[in-house]
């Protein structure tokens, strides 16, 4: 890879993804929430959300967080820890925030709510990425 760019094909936030989840997502001031209906085809089992799609949600809100603190960022450690099942159909809440920014470090944390009931959270490590160095 020799620039950062977006192609639009990103599997949470690109518009131009068939496949993919097609969300809005931005961050400000080292913050980024948003709501979102999960689909019904990104369950598990019946009626819940597959673990893997609640942890990229999570990650896709953390690095648009650090993102805008520190430019570019690649996320390099991510931990989630599921509370309860996330109900597909259903709205959530997405909301995550920037814990410390030092030098190209950015340590965020991340949580998924549904009816204001805490259902996962997460924390993530992430890089910032100079253009060229991916």
């Amino acid at each position: 890879m020799n620039s950062l760019r977006s192609d639009g094909l990103c599997f949470v936030c690109g518009q131009l993804n068939p496949l993919g989840l097609r969300l809005r997502v931005e961050g400000r001031d080292g913050r980024c929430s948003f709501e979102w209906t999960p689909d019904p085809r990104y369950q598990g089992w019946e009626g819940i959300l597959h673990g893997g799609i609640v942890t990229a949600v999570l990650d896709e809100a953390m690095a648009y967080a650090a993102m805008s603190v520190a430019g570019h960022s690649a996320t390099v450690e991510i931990s989630v820890s599921f509370h309860r099942p996330v109900m597909t159909g259903r709205e959530v809440q997405v909301r995550a925030e920037v814990e410390s920014n030092r030098g190209r470090l950015t340590l965020t944390r991340g949580e998924v709510l549904q009816e204001g009931v805490l259902m996962a959270s997460g924390r993530a490590r992430f890089l910032a990425v100079r253009d060229g160095e991916g």
